[in-house]
């Protein structure tokens, strides 16, 4: 059965080349293929199980170019639908998949072609944000900019961290979580996204295809569980191979609390990195958790992250999303019962937020830029508005970016203060 075709915006390409949705396996497998010739063949695993296998996957939610003399797939992009939170608010996010052309097809403009199509079928889908972990500056041209962190953190070598004395006790045990720990499981990460300004929500499907991944995929995750007579009170998770980036052991999510919990979690994470081919320890997220406090106490050095490319699909619709933060914000602030304005100017468009007693009334799009209380580079604002930078770095930093009234000012940093975020992929 032909999948629905969205009423996709003008699309021109050039002569021969037709833009639709996958409508059918083989579809999904035509565009499989098509990646293979853009990456290499080692690449097949992981991309068939992405494509293929990944729970909620949906061929329709594949946008691809085909070439109608061949039929041969030359170009696609996949919408991947998922749900974070901000401030514990549930957004539609969609995150763009895999992205890849043939090299005989290239400099035809056709992922720019395939990106103004992926953006009207995210919109029609209810994505407010649409996020790339992409490859350096490429997607700027697309509209996105850097506006959440990626990775990061800490690292030091097996050696530095103290084995257990003989005979020593562990109140702890260890052990590898199964399906039935998935309620924990989920207890346990609610645990340690609470507090967080955007996070996603992980679900158990996902959870489980990620650890069930075959065993020779390098983005195989194994989860374990540390217990207190016999109930779970922590978790890791860690790459279960050490392919592609993820050289020695990395913990890639954790929730361990208190010091011991940590203590436990790094001598297992020695005595598994003494047996492969790199002895190191990397704590792969950007927080000031426990966990990071406690391999600086034992040397670790800083590792530089990256960050999540991002662009509002729907600057209106998310700021009503997140209106309960932004009020809770001013509740909590000098401009409690706050009634007024703020005029932010994008310079192709102003957005307007009106508030009547601490309450958000309206928000609205203007082609009037003129009058605005901020101006901020298109690019900039979700920077600003998902707490990545804060109002003061974002003057400091970008000269087309300005303030003509410090009580406004103010007011758009309490609405919108930099916050920790943390975003893993669910890919």
């Amino acid at each position: 059965m032909q999948a629905p075709e969205p009423h996709l915006v003008d699309c021109a390409l050039p002569p021969g080349l037709h833009l639709r949705r996958a409508a059918t396996p083989e579809d999904v497998h035509a565009v499989l293929e098509a990646h293979l010739a853009s990456f290499d063949e080692e690449d097949r695993l992981g991309l068939e199980w992405k494509l293929l296998h990944r729970p909620q996957h949906d061929p329709a939610d594949l946008l691809l170019v085909e070439d109608t003399s061949t039929g041969q797939v030359v170009s696609s992009v996949s919408l991947v639908k998922e749900t974070w939170t901000y401030e514990g608010i549930p957004l539609r996010v969609g995150e763009v998949g895999i992205v890849s052309t043939r090299p005989d097809y290239r400099k035809q403009g056709l992922v720019r072609t395939l990106f103004k199509a992926y953006h009207h079928l995210a919109l029609r889908e209810g994505c407010l944000l649409s996020v790339i972990a992409g490859i350096p500056y490429f997607y700027r041209q697309f509209g996105y900019a850097y506006a959440l962190p990626m990775g990061g953190g800490w690292r030091l070598y097996a050696e530095q961290i103290p084995a257990p004395q003989e005979g020593e006790p562990s109140r702890y045990a260890v052990r590898r979580a199964g399906e039935g720990d998935m309620p924990a499981l989920q207890a346990l990460y609610r645990a340690a996204t609470q507090g967080l300004c955007v996070a996603p929500v992980l679900e158990g499907d996902i959870w489980a295809y990620q650890d069930n991944l075959p065993e020779a995929a390098s983005e195989r995750k194994e989860t374990y569980l540390l217990e207190e007579n016999g109930r779970p009170c922590g978790y890791w998770r860690i790459n279960a191979n050490e392919g592609g980036w993820d050289k020695g052991v990395v913990f890639q999510a954790v929730y361990l609390p208190h010091r011991e919990m940590c203590l436990e979690a790094l001598r297992f994470a020695r005595a598994l990195a003494l047996t492969r081919q790199e002895h190191t320890i990397t704590l792969q997220v950007p927080l000031d958790i426990p966990l990071a406090q406690t391999m600086r106490d034992f040397g670790a050095q800083a590792v530089r992250g990256y960050a999540w490319y991002v662009r509002v699909l729907d600057p209106v619709r998310l700021m009503f999303t997140i209106a309960p933060a932004l009020e809770a914000r001013l509740a909590q602030s000098p401009f409690a019962g706050f009634d007024g304005a703020l005029r932010l100017s994008l310079y192709r468009e102003a957005l307007l937020l009106r508030f009547r007693q601490g309450r958000l009334h309206s928000v609205s799009l203007s082609p009037d830029t003129h009058n605005a209380d901020i101006r901020l580079p298109p690019e900039v604002a979700p920077m600003e508005w998902l707490g990545y930078r804060s109002i003061e770095e974002i003057l400091s930093w970008w000269p087309d970016a300005s303030c003509r009234d410090r009580t406004k000012e103010r007011l758009a940093d309490i609405l919108f203060p930099k916050r920790p975020s943390w975003v893993p992929s669910t890919l």
